[in-house]
């Protein structure tokens, strides 16, 4: 079986390629990245992609893949900018995962992606939802966690305070409002992992808490 993860140095991809270095159900994994890095693991081989001419790739091979790009809008400076990663390339990388025929798309989202609201980040995911789904792949999984935990690698003093506060408070998440609640990355990553070993045909979303309990179980 062979894994592709897009996005192996962010947060949630960097736990999932954990997860699947240590485990034998992929005995391939292909990491899609914008420059090299070091890997010391004989199942795991790197591709160099230029994410802005993903369109001139021609054939993609893989059982299944795991989609975790994104950004910030913040890192990526403009609104512009931040569309052109999580819609534009996300969208490219579908087109040619269609045009290859590849099953199966895991695919990291938002809680709250809606491509009707009011909110640039949410609408923008939403929109990027609504336009994966319309490409013809057998099984498209998108997971919308909440605020994620986990040690990112820059600082965010906001997104901090944000996560104590939630942690705080976590007792008041529960009911309709349980999706609410701050989820870790590696819990997204694992359940990302289980998702791929199930038979599923169509299109398919998990809430945060739908994320945490197939994680757990």
């Amino acid at each position: 079986m062979k894994a592709i993860i897009i996005g192996s140095t962010g947060l949630i991809g960097n736990e999932l390629l954990h997860i699947l270095e240590n485990d034998n159900y992929f005995d391939q994994i292909e990491l899609w990245v914008r420059k090299p890095i070091q890997i010391q693991n004989n199942k795991i081989n790197t591709r160099i992609i230029d994410f802005n001419k993903i369109d001139e790739i021609v054939k993609v091979e893989a059982d299944v893949v795991f989609s975790c790009i994104g950004t910030t809008i913040k890192n990526a400076k403009t609104k512009e900018a931040f569309r052109n990663v999580d819609f534009d390339i996300t969208i490219n990388i579908g087109k040619v995962l269609a045009k290859s025929e590849i099953k199966k798309l895991i695919i990291v989202s938002s809680l709250g992606a809606d491509k009707n609201s009011n909110n640039f980040y949410l609408k923008t995911k939403g929109e990027m939802e609504y336009a994966v789904s319309q490409l013809n792949i057998l099984s498209i999984i998108f997971m919308r966690p909440s605020m994620l935990l986990g040690d990112r690698s820059e600082f965010r003093f906001g997104e901090i305070i944000g996560k104590y506060m939630m942690q705080i408070f976590s007792f008041l998440f529960f009911g309709k409002f349980r999706k609410n609640k701050a989820i870790h990355a590696y819990t997204v990553a694992k359940a990302m992992f289980r998702a791929a070993k199930t038979n599923f045909s169509g299109i398919k979303v998990l809430e945060s808490d739908e994320i945490e309990i197939i994680a757990n179980n």
